[in-house]
């Protein structure tokens, strides 16, 4: 429901990024909404237009072949009608088994709540409750039912609560857009929906009554609004981002003394602060955007805290400087991230910054005092491979909580005592039957790529046994190595799962995504194979048992392996991938072609990227030859992979394959399975607990059928 700075650093990244994951709510409640009285939409009293028109781009095209996507469109749906029903009865066997993990797993993954003064805040299967702190379990009063406001299969993003509690806005969007809408509710003898406000990102309250927000269309996101809602409600613009490289959100710092206006590209970023109390007068430029320099802003006691990537070297930094004295030449240094660590999250306190990071695939606490400025550094449990801080914590809270978690360990709960020092775990960790081991790959330029793998401790003979790799390396961002109930039902059934730390994600800090993208990327194609190749000589499966896997911007490694060494793995499961980066970033038409310019290159203003891209783009570099069987998992609502490139992709796959097996005399029951799974509606994002728990069951029937498993 909340974010910081976490939600600071994923803006930076999030575009074609990888951003789906799966998720279970269990609640028996069902109480229906209160106030029956039908909202209206917010009206503007102004006429915004447009901010940014791009003309002429210079370059050149490639030439594609004329598809009809309506045609390709439904022979995929037919032959996925044939394949799927091969796999159905292995399929019912998993999502059964599937089933009891995720009630056994998950009762303790339930939405965690907000406290906002006395009130405890928290969502529960489309619904928003609230409670007192110190009030029985029972007494709950139901504030917004998505159900009862018409919103079918709808997810709950974020709340914000006004400082007087009179008011709540609740961003809610389809499991079938990104797009997000605003739910204003006013609390008077019963809750009240007010008003909804469309095609909104993010929002923060300045004061009791004006919601500054921020308005996205085609996943851009360039305008700040503010609304308000007691005597005389209007909306009027506050600020307009006219670089289309940049996407803007707002956050609020956590002593409510500035509202930030943040304008993030994927080098650079711009901070206008708004002061709180008076959310009328015009925003103040904090620092103008510098290339090479992102930043975010906090308060405490009328100096501003900044974290940035200004100065060497060239990692975060927590730096400071007062109220009033604005630009980077006053800013002070507090503490510099050791090298090769990655920040995940940090957390503002009256007193202390809480930072949570990765070093080497280890977790730990580093608590600086912001009186003493001393530091405290916590090694956290070596099973831990992610975590996340609980949403919105108090400012002047004494405890910081937050949960551990890995790929077959559900999260437990831990808190640090700031002022003791003391790191105390309030949930005992599942005890799994599995071991983990850190390993490092040597890539082609000599640097060791971090992996991690996970096997059944009583599993013999590893080399026999089916081994999943994970991929992703973009984005600066890291693999997903939260709890999933299908991993841990892996590990059971003698899998050996790794995950490939590869160039280009952030897990080694902001050095590492720099190494991996723009004209690196063949780095984390080097850095996979070397992993995989690594595996099996350690002993880890071989390749005939070797699946891998990735979504979204993962695809581009994973498809480029599939050209370059096919015969490293035996099946390759792709969700949304991006398959086809040329055409993709030719393409300015598309609404993150510009932004994407800096992770990957402008092919249309530089003939080196042109050739770069060319060199290892998935799609143009198919070729005859012995491919892996490939499932893949299209959504057709996705903005940000387009349907008609996996089409063209799928297509062209196909026909390499079966250009080789003629030229090789082989028979057509020897050619591997290609199969593309296109999921009606659906977005890149998010889907429903029952859609994925089908993608999962489609995905590990395909593996099992492919390696010649069958599950009991």
């Amino acid at each position: 429901m909340h974010r910081t700075v976490k939600s600071f650093l994923q803006t930076l990244k999030f575009s074609v990024g990888y951003c789906r994951y799966y998720f279970n709510h269990n609640c028996d409640l069902r109480i229906a909404l209160c106030s029956q009285i039908k909202p209206q939409e917010f009206q503007f009293t102004k006429c915004l237009g447009n901010s940014w028109n791009n003309t002429n781009s210079p370059g050149h095209t490639v030439p594609r072949r004329s598809f009809s996507c309506k045609d390709l469109l439904k022979s995929e749906q037919e032959n996925w009608k044939v394949a799927s029903a091969r796999y159905m009865d292995t399929a019912e066997r998993i999502k059964k088994k599937l089933k009891v993990m995720y009630n056994k797993y998950t009762f303790s993954m339930s939405s965690p709540a907000i406290r906002f003064g006395d009130c405890v805040y928290f969502e529960e299967n489309g619904c928003i409750f609230r409670s007192k702190s110190d009030a029985d379990e029972g007494s709950v009063e139901v504030l917004l039912s998505t159900e009862d406001l018409g919103f079918h299969d709808a997810i709950i993003q974020r709340i914000r609560i006004s400082p007087d509690q009179k008011y709540m806005a609740t961003s809610i969007k389809s499991s079938n857009s990104e797009e997000s809408s605003c739910i204003v509710t006013k609390f008077e003898k019963l809750p009240m929906v007010e008003y909804i406000i469309p095609n909104v990102f993010s929002f923060e309250w300045a004061t009791n009554d004006v919601l500054f927000y921020t308005s996205q269309k085609n996943l851009v996101c360039h305008k700040v609004l503010l609304a308000t809602f007691t005597n005389r409600k209007y909306a009027e613009l506050v600020y307009v981002e006219q670089d289309p490289r940049f996407f803007v959100d707002i956050y609020c710092t956590k002593d409510r003394r500035f509202l930030t206006i943040n304008s993030n590209s994927k080098t650079s970023s711009e901070v206008w602060l708004v002061d709180c109390s008076n959310p009328f007068n015009s925003p103040i430029l904090m620092q103008q955007r510098t290339k090479g320099v992102i930043y975010h802003v906090e308060h405490r006691n009328d100096e501003l805290y900044i974290l940035t990537t200004y100065g060497e070297p060239a990692e975060y930094k927590l730096m400071k400087t007062p109220v009033g004295s604005y630009g980077m030449e006053n800013w002070q240094l507090v503490y510099t991230l050791k090298e090769k660590t990655k920040l995940i999250d940090l957390e503002m306190f009256r007193d202390h910054c809480v930072m949570f990071l990765k070093h080497y695939g280890h977790l730990y606490l580093n608590v600086i005092s912001l009186v003493s400025h001393s530091v405290q550094s916590i090694k956290l449990p070596a099973w831990a491979c992610a975590f996340e801080s609980e949403p919105h914590p108090e400012y002047n809270a004494s405890t910081c909580y937050f949960q551990l978690t890995s790929p077959v360990q559900p999260p437990k709960r831990f808190a640090y005592k700031l002022v003791e020092n003391h790191l105390v775990e309030q949930e005992a960790p599942i005890t799994i039957n599995c071991h983990i081991v850190r390993l490092e790959a040597k890539s082609q330029d000599e640097i060791l790529v971090p992996i991690t793998v996970f096997y059944n401790a009583n599993s013999k003979e590893l080399h026999r046994k089916p081994l999943l790799v994970h991929v992703y390396g973009a984005y600066g961002i890291d693999l997903n190595m939260s709890f999933k109930a299908e991993k841990l039902m892996l590990i059971e059934d003698g899998w050996i799962l790794a995950y490939c730390h590869v160039r280009g994600g952030g897990e080694l800090g902001l050095s590492w995504h720099k190494d991996g993208c723009m004209h690196n990327k063949l780095k984390g194609l080097h850095d996979l194979k070397a992993c995989i190749m690594l595996l099996h000589g350690l002993g880890f499966s071989q390749p005939k048992y070797t699946a891998l896997t990735g979504s979204s911007a993962g695809g581009v490694l994973a498809g480029a392996l599939c050209n370059a060494d096919p015969d490293l793995i035996r099946a390759v499961v792709l969700q949304a991938p991006f398959v086809d980066v040329l055409n993709t970033m030719l393409d300015t038409d598309l609404p993150l072609t510009i932004e994407e310019q800096e992770e990957w290159g402008n092919p249309l203003a530089d003939e080196k990227y042109m050739e770069y891209i060319k060199s290892y783009c998935p799609y143009h570099n198919i070729k005859p030859q012995a491919y892996p069987s490939v499932l893949i998992t299209a959504y057709e609502n996705d903005q940000r992979i387009p349907l008609i490139g996996l089409l063209r992709y799928v297509h062209k796959l196909r026909r390499a394959e079966r250009d080789h097996a003629r030229s090789m005399n082989k028979k057509g029951n020897l050619i591997p399975n290609i199969i593309l799974n296109v999921q009606a509606g659906g977005s890149h994002c998010a889907p429903l607990w029952e859609d994925s728990l089908n993608e999962v069951t489609s995905h590990l029937a395909f593996l099992y059928k492919e390696f010649g498993l069958e599950r009991e």
